[in-house]
């Protein structure tokens, strides 16, 4: 009897002890790297398009949980843009570019009007694109 006492007291404090249903906890971690701020086209800044788009990079954004990522995932938009020296920015709105002015772009991954609304304004100052030039 003793024996039986004595194993059954820690058998009964483990069962007490336990939870009688543990709830489920998953926990997921998406790497998406950081988010990317990209700006709206301008021809001061990037160089008219008509002479200065073979110095961009398409390069492929993904609009995921309101911000876009360099990486894609599962439920993201993929949105085309350019890149040049670290500066993610939109193609130009002109029609004569969206009438396919660069072949490597990716024309079905054009942004929308959504996209053009969270792009941050150009960055102030002249780039080193081939613009109009000087005033």
């Amino acid at each position: 009897m003793r024996l039986t006492r004595f194993l059954a007291t820690p058998l009964l404090g483990i069962a007490i002890a336990l939870p009688a249903r543990a709830p489920a906890q998953v926990n997921i971690t998406v790497r998406l790297g950081n988010p990317v701020v990209f700006t709206q086209y301008s021809p001061e800044v990037y160089g008219d398009w008509h002479t200065s788009y073979r110095t961009w990079q398409p390069t492929t954004l993904y609009y995921y949980n309101g911000q876009y990522y360099p990486r894609s995932t599962k439920g993201a938009r993929p949105v085309q843009m350019y890149r040049r020296q670290g500066q993610y920015f939109l193609p130009p709105p002109d029609p004569a570019w969206a009438n396919r002015g660069d072949r490597r772009f990716n024309y079905t991954r054009k942004p929308n009007d959504e996209d053009r609304g969270r792009a941050a304004p150009p960055p102030q100052g002249r780039g080193r694109g081939r613009g109009p030039g000087k005033p």
